[in-house]
């Protein structure tokens, strides 16, 4: 009788075990699911919290008739009829306006509730599933939200600041809220970002892929297309800026033309060195490609044959350029300087020897859009030559380091909110075709020498960034970019990869506070994004380092060695202080550097759902602390280990801040339970973490 009651609840247990184990698994393979576990609170408190101040207006009811004075509320929240906003929504709008008193707009993220054909839910048994496709917003982007109306389903007001606001007075309510957002930010008050999902968007389908192919490829959002032309017309004259819109008769997207009252001179200056074809090329179709004829071409020579330098003197007589020939060192950065001092242009643009001009329109549209006050440096979209791959639209800042998004997609759809159809404002554009006001480039030093091959356009744009300025990716200015397809990875050649990590070391020395941060991707996409999204974000990380300090528990000696079961296999790949860290909180607080521990561990012959996983850290004196572990879904390691059962969760991740333990030398093992029964494993990792003192 006994043994009967004991397999019963052994099979209970084990039951409970598979289906913690099986849940565990399906958050692990959607990334979007651990991110809203590990980052947001799931439960409801505050849902019920009344706030009088506060009034709800569905955007789809703003039409003709409606008016900022029928609602007697300080602080109005707009959001669509077709959504729901998350439980902490009003508490989070309200706490932002009670701690940010200069902000009169704010916007949070958003994502998809997937909704079935028959109008239920899909997967109602879990709260979080159907949750789908994160619309990471970036922080105030001007020139985006010139593009489209990135606000998306959910903003907010101080109402009294808007009161003298004329409206629209259209019965398409989507004009009167675009006219709205344009006017409710022309002024000196920047509208703040709410860095948390708090609405979700109903979205039917018959599966999940259907809606998120949808949803990558749609360009169908207020703002877009030449019905709103007169809106940003109206919007220009009242910024004292000149110009007008142009649509791009493929995608119907259109694009602002800002005109200056003369023309004033661009410096094209273009490093170069014994590659003659390509450069005369380039040369050759910037002459025959540019509309806009107020211009000079510099070219840098930092060493050619004098073959070549006879080629290029000869070929002046046809395209005049300027020609400096200086032997030195390949330095990228070096040779852009010394064009940048002899460049007599109001504005300069950098510009690589493998650029080919295809649109006759691309200067006026790049000048215009540098003339801007806010504008740092303005980009363009990179195709390779005679495709419709791409190159470059624009530099992103992920946890891997600066990289170009889209690299080798297909442009003839749209992807993940416009990113390479609308202008962006971003991070980053790079130097291969670059454009900047010449007083603003010299002011800062230009671009800089000890960064001689990479990130040195990075560079330079986290440097305008800090200075309040905007980097433009204007995606209607297209070259093509000559650098081969077949090009060896950087990171397969042991020399280049030495060379570029140092520089990236040497990139993020200089700008701690962006290392692998990026404002203008949002902190869904910095934390952890889906597979769908980091396609082109190129990979994520999922790893919450918040309340922490107490989960590290001091406990007792370790068993007798010879009485161990020692039946774990463990392998550590990562053992030590993060270099980089974040180094202030969102509400200003210092944050601890920490100590990394990650790897994998499995129980060999067993049924790994059954166990669960702690750490220890042994010191000198053989006191024990025991430390939690995060798992992680590791389907290399499954696919390794074929003949095991149930390994895909046996990643593991766990760190310690600075200042937790005392500094020395710790030995690191791992225990497993069983669940199941009262067995428990253990096994030394054969490393050591040594703190250092703080």
């Amino acid at each position: 009788m006994l043994d009967k009651i004991k397999g019963f609840l052994q099979e209970k247990l084990y039951k409970k075990c598979r289906e913690e184990y099986e849940n565990e698994l399906r958050y692990q393979t959607d990334p979007y699911l651990l991110w809203i576990r590990e980052n947001e609170k799931t439960s409801d408190e505050g849902g019920e919290e009344s706030f009088p101040s506060l009034g709800v207006v569905y955007m789809e009811r703003c039409g003709r008739n409606f008016s900022l004075a029928d609602y007697n509320k300080d602080f109005l929240l707009f959001v669509s009829e077709n959504g729901r906003m998350a439980v902490n929504a009003f508490r989070e709008i309200m706490r932002y306006f009670d701690t940010h008193a200069e902000v009169n707009v704010v916007y949070a993220d958003e994502d998809v509730w997937r909704i079935c054909p028959d109008d239920s839910p899909a997967d109602a048994d879990d709260k979080d599933v159907h949750r789908i496709f994160p619309w990471a917003k970036p922080m105030w982007s001007p020139d985006t939200l010139f593009s489209f109306f990135y606000f998306g389903n959910i903003f907010a007001i101080r109402t009294a600041a808007f009161k003298d606001i004329e409206w629209l007075g259209n019965d398409d309510y989507r004009k009167n809220i675009y006219d709205f957002a344009l006017k409710a930010t022309e002024n000196e008050k920047r509208p703040g970002h709410i860095e948390k999902v708090l609405f979700h968007a109903y979205k039917k389908g018959e599966s999940r892929a259907q809606i998120e192919e949808e949803l990558m490829h749609s360009t169908d959002f207020i703002g877009v297309g030449s019905q709103y032309d007169m809106i940003r017309e109206a919007a220009m004259a009242r910024r004292g800026l000149k110009g007008y819109q142009i649509v791009n008769e493929k995608t119907g997207i259109s694009y602002p033309i800002y005109k200056l009252e003369k023309e004033p001179l661009v410096s094209i200056i273009i490093p170069s060195k014994d590659n003659e074809d390509t450069l005369k090329q380039c040369i050759r179709s910037i002459y025959a490609h540019t509309a806009y004829k107020n211009f000079e071409i510099i070219v840098v020579d930092n060493g050619s044959t004098a073959r070549v330098r006879v080629a290029l003197e000869n070929f002046k007589q046809e395209c005049p350029f300027r020609y400096f020939y200086i032997p030195m060192e390949f330095n990228f950065s070096r040779m852009c300087n010394v064009g940048a001092k002899e460049a007599e242009g109001t504005y300069i643009l950098l510009l690589n020897d493998d650029m080919e001009a295809v649109d006759d329109s691309w200067l006026l549209r790049m000048v215009g859009q540098a003339s801007l006050k806010h504008v740092g440096a303005v980009g363009a979209k990179l195709l390779y030559p005679n495709s419709t791959l791409i190159q470059h639209a624009g530099i992103t800042n992920t946890v891997s380091g600066p990289g170009h998004k889209l690299k080798k997609f297909d442009d003839s759809v749209s992807y993940y909110y416009g990113r390479n159809r609308f202008i962006y404002d971003m991070i980053g554009v790079t130097a291969a075709c670059l454009m900047m006001r010449k007083d603003y480039y010299l002011a800062l030093g230009g671009l800089f020498e000890e960064l001689a091959v990479a990130y040195n356009d990075v560079d330079l744009c986290f440097r305008l960034c800090s200075k309040g300025l905007y980097n433009v990716q204007r995606n209607d200015v297209v070259f093509y970019h000559h650098e081969s397809l077949s090009r060896g990875d950087d990171m397969q050649d042991e020399a280049k990869l030495k060379r570029l990590t140092a520089e990236r070391n040497l990139l993020y020395k200089r700008h701690r506070r962006l290392y692998r941060q990026d404002p203008f991707i949002g902190t869904v996409m910095n934390s952890g994004s889906p597979e769908y999204i980091s396609r082109w974000l190129e990979g994520y990380e999922l790893v919450n380092l918040s309340d922490c300090d107490d989960k590290l528990l001091e406990g007792k000696k370790l068993p007798d060695f010879n009485t161990m079961n020692n039946a774990i296999m463990v392998v550590v790949e990562e053992c030590g202080k993060e270099k980089f860290v974040k180094a202030v909180t969102k509400n200003g607080e210092r944050k601890k550097s920490y100590y990394l521990i990650k790897g994998w561990a499995y129980v060999p012959g067993a049924d790994n759902a059954r166990y669960q996983y702690k750490m220890l850290l042994v010191n000198e004196e053989g006191s024990v602390w025991e430390l939690p572990v995060q798992k992680r879904y590791r389907k290399d390691v499954a696919a390794i280990l074929p003949g095991e059962v149930n390994v895909e969760l046996t990643g593991f991740c766990s760190w310690i801040f600075e200042g937790t333990l005392a500094p020395g030398a710790y030995e690191l093992w791992m225990t497993a339970k069983d669940a199941c029964s009262r067995q428990r494993l253990y096994r030394n990792m054969e490393k050591k973490l040594v703190i250092e003192d703080a």
